[in-house]
């Protein structure tokens, strides 16, 4: 077993769980970066082959190095130890540090957060991983951001979602460490960044190893760059709760040269005013124009890293006496060799290579992350509360199948088969369907109901495939057993339209209505039947006409009434009959008898008008009137009675009785066709 080591006096040190000077630092390689994750590589020493890894990996290790004014603190989670093998002086082991949230890059999620600002999703998201001692994060906004209706993590890591999210608010993140620790630090302007003073430029060969007059940080190599970006943005959406609403909203750039001012054009913008968009537009501009300037450099500067701001000062160079903002930096460190008499150096052996950027350029995260995109469509299952769930768009609740978290997942606009102002058709689906449904651009955030599908729970109204004939559109009574329904069967010679209305059913016609029945009508009232026709009512019946009422029934007619038949008709009256006319009678047998038949009773015809009537009485037939009565026919008038009597007053009569003829009067003339009087 080799002796143990000692750091104590040693520029870089390595501190882990494993206890001190467990493993010692030979050389330490890394990079770190504004919205990137950092990644260190250290080279360690052991005076043992047998270390824990198990009680290693996921722990905290700090790599700290002395420089010429403080020392600075590397942190990190250990994600990866490897045994290089041994040498003179002991066990080797390669040990990359990460931070906590690469943890979150390993996991993949579904899920949909609702009704969250950014800052809120990246503080439930990240909470997940408290149990681990982190994370540990630091928010320095200056901006307020909208609370957003759904967000939908699909399909992604934890940390794609959140570089997403903080790409599409326009909010930078690095990392400051400390021993032991390291903070995620989230910004959306540069004065919230640190700023660590000044630094000079002094072009020296080689590395500036001066421990005297002179000593300190300072840069040896600087370069100044220029890149061509697009120089003129314009975007555009559309809200379906304000579809009239002008979208459209564009930004030029500050590029002073002609291709800088080329526009991009984007679609949709994410956005859901053109207020809103303005800001939309003006970051995506920043993302594009703030590749434009940079300067690369390389010197000793170990207080600089990633997300740190720093002055120029110095020998002359371009961009003297401004400051930077570094974007990232690489960092290299090689310690004294461990052996017998092995001590701290004379000579300082950190350098660094670093990408800034002015701290007046705009500034933004670039829009690097990959969107999830959803090819095709889903189903879903309706949800939400009692049987029908919908908002004032008809929007529904749908839980996803990959939505484990939440039961009711997000509302969803639902296709109908015509939508206007107005009008159109809609039907909502109830809770309990499957639904079909399909995103806008494939975004996840924008689902859309395009239809139903039937499954092993919810079956179709007919047993299939017996009635696979029959089209259908069968509804469910809300709250209550019952359906509406109309369908259609297509089995040739059993072709049929079915219709089926639980309660009432109602019909408003502008115009005319046609019926064409090619056969045989039946119509069953359970109960009372009421017509009412505002103008004329023609019945034609091409054979016989029934009608049969069990109780009474009672015609009125304003005007006329006339009937036309020409055969036979037929009355039969049970009871009484009584006929009142206001007017004229006038009753013509054109051709044949006309016999009245009364039966155990009596017949009496009255005509009353300015004393005149006929009686129909009993035995006795009477005839009066104010004038004379005039009995003429063209062959005979027969009278066959017992007795006939003819009265012209109380004292002259002719009466004709069994066996007699009596005539009385004051004069009596028999034959006389001179003398007789005239009639």
């Amino acid at each position: 077993m080799n002796a143990p080591f000692s750091q104590v006096d040693r520029l870089g040190r390595l501190t882990t769980v494993l206890g001190e000077d467990a493993l010692v630092l030979l050389r330490f390689d890394g990079s770190d970066h504004v919205n990137a994750l950092f990644e260190y590589r250290i080279e360690a020493l052991a005076a043992n082959g047998d270390i824990d890894f198990d009680a290693l990996l996921g722990t905290h290790a700090t790599v700290t190095i002395d420089g010429h004014r403080d020392a600075r603190h590397f942190d990190g989670i250990v994600t990866q130890i490897r045994w290089a093998g041994v040498g003179e002086n002991g066990h080797r082991y390669d040990v990359i540090l990460r931070p906590w949230c690469w943890l979150a890059g390993r996991r993949r999620n579904q899920r949909i957060f609702h009704d969250r600002t950014v800052v809120q999703i990246l503080r439930e998201l990240f909470a997940e991983y408290a149990p681990l001692g982190d994370p540990a994060l630091e928010f320095r906004l200056s901006e307020e951001y909208p609370a957003l209706e759904y967000t939908v993590q699909y399909r992604e890591s934890d940390l794609d979602f959140a570089c997403r999210q903080l790409e599409r608010a326009g909010i930078s993140f690095h990392f400051h460490h400390e021993a032991g620790s390291h903070t995620m630090v989230l910004t959306d302007d540069v004065l919230a960044h640190e700023n660590i003073g000044a630094r000079p430029y002094r072009p020296y060969d080689g590395h500036h190893q001066a421990s005297g007059e002179g000593a300190g940080e300072h840069f040896w190599e600087w370069a100044p760059e220029r890149n061509l970006t697009t120089g003129a943005m314009r975007l555009t959406d559309f809200n379906f709760k304000a579809p009239a609403t002008a979208m459209e909203v564009d930004r030029l750039g500050d590029a002073c040269h002609a291709q800088g001012q080329i526009e991009s054009f984007d679609w949709p913008g994410d956005y859901g005013d053109q207020d809103w968009g303005k800001n939309r537009v003006g970051l995506r501009l920043r993302q594009e124009r703030g590749a434009d300037r940079r300067h690369r450099a390389v010197g000793d500067c170990l207080g600089l890293g990633a997300g740190k701001v720093v002055g120029l000062t110095g020998d002359a160079v371009p961009g003297m006496g401004e400051s930077y903002l570094c974007l990232s930096a690489s960092h290299h460190f090689v310690s004294e060799a461990y052996g017998s008499g092995g001590g701290r150096s004379d000579g300082y052996s950190y350098t660094g290579s670093y990408v800034l950027m002015p701290d007046t350029a705009p500034m933004a995260p670039p829009r690097r992350t990959a969107v999830p995109v959803i090819h095709g469509p889903q189903t879903a299952i309706v949800a939400g509360e009692g049987e029908i769930d919908c908002d004032e768009y008809g929007r529904i609740l749908v839980r996803f199948h990959w939505d484990l978290e939440g039961a009711l997942s997000m509302r969803c606009r639902v296709s109908q088969n015509w939508a206007g102002g107005g009008w159109g058709g809609v039907v909502i689906p109830r809770i309990g369907m499957e639904v079909v449904v399909e995103f806008l651009d494939g975004d996840p955030d924008k689902p859309l109901v395009t239809g139903c599908v039937f499954n092993g729970q919810n079956a179709a109204p007919y047993n299939l495939p017996a009635d696979k004939t029959k089209a259908v559109w069968r509804s469910n009574t809300h709250q209550g057993q019952g359906f509406n329904e109309i369908s259609f069967e297509d089995q040739a010679g059993r072709e049929l339209v079915y219709m089926h209305a639980q309660k009432d059913h109602s019909t408003v016609i502008g115009n005319d209505e046609t019926h064409q029945i090619g056969h045989d009508r039946q119509k069953t009232v359970a109960n009372d039947q009421s017509e009412s026709v505002g103008n004329d009512k023609t019945i034609t019946v091409g054979n016989n006409h029934t009608e049969n009422i069990a109780a009474d029934k009672v015609l009125s007619v304003g005007g006329n009434h006339g009937e036309t038949i020409t055969g036979s008709m037929s009355l039969s009256v049970g009871g009484t009959q009584t006929r009142t006319i206001a007017g004229d009678d006038s009753t013509t047998v054109s051709r044949g008898n006309q016999t009245v038949t009364v039966e155990n009773g009596t017949q009496e015809i009255k005509v009353l008008a300015a004393g005149q009537y006929t009686t129909v009485n009993n035995d006795i037939v009477t005839v009066s009137r104010a004038g004379g009565v005039s009995v003429k026919a063209a062959t005979s008038v027969v009278l066959d009675a017992p007795t006939i009597v003819l009265r012209a007053n109380d004292r002259n009569f002719i009466m004709v009785t069994q066996g007699q003829i009596v005539i009385e009067g004051a004069e009596t003339f028999i034959n006389p066709r001179e003398s007789a009087p005239e009639t």
